[in-house]
């Protein structure tokens, strides 16, 4: 079931993804961009070394730039692979009356996951694969957040190991890019050049992430809703 959710989402990304990437892009450009003008301090500074300025476009970023990707990356992901045309202004209009909804989740999700992984990560991993849904029914369904983290609670309990596996896949997809641009990123000294640099593994590091989250992760989520109307029937 997983595989062929990642199968499946990676040939609606073939044909899709060309749209899908000219649409999501002002975001996605934007949320490199403010991440490049971050001057992040040693680990050894802690957050002494970081200014107010830097806090805010943090802030920005994780508390507004990211909830909107992920709200309008999973909007124009469903309307394509339904055929539903819609304007682009359309989801960027719409996307606000969520955008509070999914930054709760995400902060519950963030805390609950966190807290799992320092039991020795396993845990967190389990933890990440009962939330795996709460955007989708966030977004799509329209449902509040107490009925989101039920929902999604008990739609992955019905296939609780396949669950786990996508947020393995995702984890490790995610944490690859990371370290890939990371290694890249040591070889750049604190220049223009590095900021360009900055600019561009940023954008691709997100837009891997809403990629993985509007095809692979989202055919998932209506495969789990086809196979409980089969089972009903």
């Amino acid at each position: 079931m997983t595989l062929q959710a990642i199968s499946k989402g990676f040939e609606y990304y073939k044909k899709f993804g060309l749209n899908f990437t000219i649409q999501i892009i002002p975001l996605i450009l934007l949320f490199g961009l403010l991440a490049s003008f971050v001057s992040l301090p040693s680990p050894l500074l802690g957050l002494e070394g970081i200014s107010n300025f830097d806090i805010s476009l943090l802030v920005i970023n994780n508390y507004l730039i990211s909830p909107l990707l992920t709200i309008i990356a999973i909007f124009i992901a469903n309307d394509l692979i339904e055929n539903i045309n819609r304007d682009v202004l359309v989801y960027y209009a719409i996307s606000w009356k969520f955008l509070l909804k999914v930054l709760i989740l995400s902060l519950v999700s963030t805390f609950c996951i966190g807290f799992g992984l320092l039991l020795l990560v396993i845990p967190g991993l389990l933890i990440a694969g009962l939330l795996i849904f709460v955007n989708y029914f966030a977004i799509l369904e329209d449902k509040t957040v107490m009925d989101s983290l039920n929902l999604s609670w008990k739609k992955s309990q019905l296939n609780f190991f396949q669950c786990v596996l996508m947020t393995g896949f995702v984890w490790f997809i995610t944490i690859l890019s990371m370290t890939i641009f990371s290694a890249i990123s040591g070889s750049y000294e604190l220049d223009q050049t590095s900021r360009t640099y900055t600019i561009i593994s940023s954008s691709l590091l997100i837009y891997i992430q809403v990629c993985l989250i509007s095809f692979p992760m989202l055919v998932f989520y209506k495969n789990q809703s086809l196979n409980e109307i089969k089972d009903s029937i």
